[in-house]
């Protein structure tokens, strides 16, 4: 088993949080390399029930939301080996660029 686990954030919001007196934060679409351990105490990384990790990390407030918590603990990509780069994700790629300017155009005042 290797000793390092790879995170991606895919949620809608980046989350930090403390292990062994390390600060570690999760950017979105981000890949942050951590510990198994720092993973497992974090996450959850290796463990079936989730909820006491889903609560420490502030996903959930009750029972009730278990559910969603899930779909969001869902959103971080958990891997052992460093995924690969792909650039077709980039977000430089993925940038459409703006049209270019046109002059000539006029406003008109609304008409009451």
């Amino acid at each position: 088993m290797s000793e390092i686990v790879y995170v991606t954030n895919n949620w809608e919001k980046p989350i930090s949080c403390e292990y062994g007196c390390n600060e570690y934060v999760f950017p979105i679409g981000q890949t942050v390399k951590l510990s198994f351990a720092a993973a497992h105490h974090i996450f959850g990384y290796g463990e079936k029930d989730k909820v006491p990790y889903m609560a420490s990390l502030g996903i959930i407030q009750t029972t009730n939301d278990i559910p969603e918590g899930l779909k969001i603990l869902s959103k971080f990509d958990m891997y052992q080996e460093e995924p690969e780069k792909n650039d077709s994700l980039s977000p430089v790629v993925e940038q459409v660029p703006l049209p270019p300017k046109r002059g000539g155009g006029k406003f008109l005042p609304m008409q009451q």
